[in-house]
């Protein structure tokens, strides 16, 4: 870019000009740039255009045939970084949400983020990080104390931190230089659950119905913090919180995320096993999430961490024999078929007995627990393999799919239907523990 130098000082003057007091360090404009150059043919993508002063780094690393969007919502601020670099045909201009144009991109695509602004920041971080490809950068700055902080933020930014440090699909470098910079380098795809909300609500919500008695064993008191594992659409924290306690829920799933934000809940998409928090709850609660834990230690030593002393754990989930009759069909159909591949189970279902122990080897005392076997009514066996099956199904073309649920159909005849229509055979784990106060 001709006459950096001058183009930083009339973008300065400009924002100065319309009250934008918000500046890019240039320590971070030049590292930045150094980045970027290393993005050949790269597209990049810049969340918060602010007046253009990070755009004009990036801009600046860039090669003739890479591409950036910039994304920012004030039209104001957004049109100085325009006057300056709307004639660069490789910059596309985008005011609108961070949120809106995140969504629109597909994932796996871009080369290198840098995230300024609070979607792909503290809000919309694991949808900003999923559009990624591998070997891509995510970029952030302002990391340090500063002085206009207002007050909370350095908490938010200690746990964003800290969540970025626990991820195991990136590599982490954070540097205590310029107003805080951490560098993150993607090394691999993670693993995520996709879930249609209306979907699950139109044909299983029952989980939610049938869970209020496990509301009722967690207690919640007036004031309490609970963490929600495993939140899904958010109807049990809306219970949660209409009984007067502090809800913050997690889920893997994206889709389920929002819609439990749409219920007003403060939701994040985050995995049980790997839960950013040290003893900041004085509950966990978590319904038929865990039996899709396989990492199960991991997941109780994660919800260990995040409990207070004294703290309660309350959950329900598939125990030992949970859709026995549904698992042999499935089994049945891959059998039948090996263009299918290998069924793999992806459930963890336990005793009682085996639960129990594994609480108390990570230093919970067991207040109860028990198995409930509760054979629930569906309008349609077919119904549950649209919600629930999809992930062990997913290398079946659609053709497959519908020729496997047909075969689980055929095979379940003699075992979920009565003269009442379908059911399925859940068998549910039921737990209160407490963890131990250390002494």
């Amino acid at each position: 870019m001709k006459n950096i130098e001058q183009v930083i000082k009339n973008i300065e003057k400009r924002g100065e000009a319309i009250g934008f007091e918000q500046k890019s360090d240039r320590k971070v404009g030049v590292l930045l740039a150094t980045l970027c150059t290393s993005k050949p043919h790269g597209r990049f993508l810049e969340l918060g255009t602010g007046c253009g002063l990070s755009t004009v780094w990036i801009a600046e690393g860039m090669d003739d045939m890479s591409q950036l969007t910039t994304v920012d919502n004030d039209t104001k601020v957004m049109a100085v970084a325009k006057e300056y670099l709307a004639e660069d045909e490789r910059i596309t201009f985008v005011c609108s949400s961070g949120e809106s144009v995140i969504d629109g991109i597909e994932k796996n695509s871009i080369d290198f983020i840098f995230a300024d602004t609070w979607p792909g920041k503290y809000h919309y971080l694991e949808e900003a990080l999923a559009l990624l490809k591998v070997g891509g950068m995510y970029v952030i700055d302002d990391m340090l104390p500063q002085d206009n902080w207002p007050e909370g933020h350095e908490e938010k930014a200690d746990a964003l931190v800290q969540c970025l440090h626990q991820r195991d699909d990136f590599n982490i470098v954070q540097l205590s230089w310029a107003t805080g910079v951490i560098i993150a380098t993607k090394t691999k795809q993670k693993e995520t659950n996709q879930w249609n909300p209306e979907t699950y609500n139109k044909h299983t919500a029952f989980v939610s119905q049938l869970a209020l008695p496990v509301v009722d064993l967690l207690d919640p008191k007036p004031g309490e913090k609970i963490l929600d594992a495993g939140c899904g659409e958010g109807a049990l924290a809306e219970e949660i919180v209409r009984r007067g306690a502090e809800v913050i829920g997690v889920d893997l799933s994206a889709e389920m995320v929002d819609a439990c934000r749409d219920r007003w809940i403060e939701a994040q998409v985050c995995s049980v096993t790997d839960l950013p928090w040290h003893e900041a709850f004085d509950a966990v609660f978590s319904n038929a999430t865990l039996h899709w834990v396989k990492e199960a230690r991991d997941a109780v030593n994660s919800i260990a961490t995040v409990l207070s002393p004294g703290g309660r754990f309350v959950c329900e989930f598939g125990g030992e024999g949970n859709v026995y009759h549904v698992v042999r069909a499935m089994e049945a159909s891959f059998a039948k078929h090996p263009e299918f591949g290998t069924f793999v189970n992806p459930w963890y279902f336990p005793s009682p007995e085996k639960y129990r122990t594994l609480l108390e080897s990570e230093g919970f005392r067991v207040e109860s627990i028990e198995l409930i076997p509760r054979p629930t009514p569906m309008e349609d066996i077919g119904n549950w393999f649209d919600v629930f099956a999809k992930g062990v199904c997913a290398d079946l073309s659609d053709e497959q799919f519908e020729v496997f649920k047909r075969e689980c159909k055929a095979y379940l005849e003699d075992h979920l239907k009565s003269e009442a229509g379908w059911f399925v055979d859940y068998v549910r784990l039921r737990v209160r523990a407490v963890k131990c106060v250390e002494v």
